[in-house]
């Protein structure tokens, strides 16, 4: 029999991964297009992020997996079996929302137990089964209180206790986090990612913060306007951004304008390769995408000095670095650069520098004339 992670000891229900995906699915509100044929696949076990701005579509697409909305055209995939006609209770999804939506009247133990009540689990069976639910979320001292009696952090853990305790096939979660302050937040999703990797649940996590879809996913799906952009690994996200929305989105990258000529970008004498053209025509004009961490900084007296010219507008401290702001003037004429480095370098307003490039593919843009 499998180990069971939550009890130490042994049992034969652990969930298993379950494969999931979205093909060509389209959804339409009226005449408005909310999703744009979409295609998503998760591998049994995966965490994957839908990350995007608001209105791009991703509680769209959760919403449609899980059943509380049906599908202008295009199938939903659930264990390799098609569940486009099936209703919400009939898909074993567990789900967990921005709203913790607890039973004000109920304990914590009864909140949790609601739905194996529901199933009609018999008495003791749903009281071993909740008391392992609690203690896999840091809360099986908690189980005669009462919502009014938890902080945030603590009433969104009883939710997914009570998500989880069903032993859902799948779990999505929306926006679950977003009312959390920021150190409850980053503990949570932590806590989050442990769970459901150790009891191998294919979980689906709607953000908009990007920092977290980085931190917790497998993979991560970057939704635009209906559209996937992007789906792939946080690494491959911001080292080789597909797209310049991608780019942009992810992280922090500063837009420079050069030449694109043999596949290579050109700022200053400097080379770079390219991770994407997206509409760039060799011979002209185009604008790169650069992360602040791939710029170095030299001054006169430095030996990498001959690179861009420019001049410090400002240098702030962040802590573990230092952020600081550089006026150069590249193929579009004058405009600021954000470079990272080392929290003990400091530049001062006015210092005339000059700007080195990492050779790290960039995306780049092409620019209309």
């Amino acid at each position: 029999m499998p180990h069971d992670p939550v009890t130490g000891g042994t049992t034969a229900v652990v969930p298993e991964g379950t494969g999931i995906a979205l093909r060509q699915v389209s959804k339409n509100y009226g005449s408005n297009t909310v999703l744009h044929g979409i295609d998503l696949e998760l591998k049994p076990g995966e965490l994957v992020c839908l990350l995007g701005p608001s209105g791009c579509g991703k509680t769209t697409a959760l919403r449609v997996l899980a059943g509380l909305e049906e599908v202008t055209s295009g199938e939903v995939f659930i264990d390799g079996r098609d569940v486009s006609g099936v209703p919400v209770n009939r898909r074993d999804i567990g789900m967990v929302f921005q709203a913790y939506s607890l039973f004000p009247h109920l304990s914590v133990a009864k909140n949790v137990e609601f739905g194996l009540s529901m199933r009609k689990v018999p008495h003791a069976e749903r009281v071993r089964r909740v008391a392992e639910a609690l203690e896999s979320v840091g809360l099986a001292d908690y189980g005669d209180r009462y919502a009014h009696q938890l902080s945030g952090g603590q009433q969104q853990r009883v939710a997914l206790a009570r998500a989880l305790v069903t032993r859902p096939r799948a779990l999505l979660l929306d926006e679950p986090l977003s009312a959390l302050d920021a150190k409850v937040r980053i503990r949570l999703r932590e806590q989050i990612r442990a769970i459901v990797t150790e009891l191998g649940i294919t979980t689906v996590f709607v953000t908009h913060d990007q920092e977290e879809a980085l931190a917790i996913s497998d993979r991560v799906a970057v939704m635009n306007a209906g559209r996937i952009e992007q789906f792939d690994t946080p690494e491959g996200l911001y080292h080789r951004p597909a797209t310049p929305f991608v780019a942009e989105f992810v992280g922090i990258s500063n837009q420079i304008t050069g030449s694109f000529e043999d596949g290579r970008f050109t700022i200053h004498g400097q080379q770079l390769p390219v991770a994407s053209e997206n509409g760039a025509v060799p011979g002209q004009p185009a604008i790169a995408y650069v992360r602040p961490e791939h710029i170095r900084i030299f001054t006169a007296e430095d030996p990498g000095a001959g690179g861009l010219p420019g001049t410090i507008v400002s240098s702030g401290f962040l802590g573990s670095m230092r952020r600081t702001v550089v006026a150069v003037q590249d193929h579009a004429g004058e405009t600021s650069v954000a470079v990272q480095h080392d929290a003990h370098t400091a530049y001062t307003a006015g210092q005339r520098v000059e700007l080195g490039f990492d050779p790290v593919p960039v995306a780049l843009q092409g620019i209309k004339h």
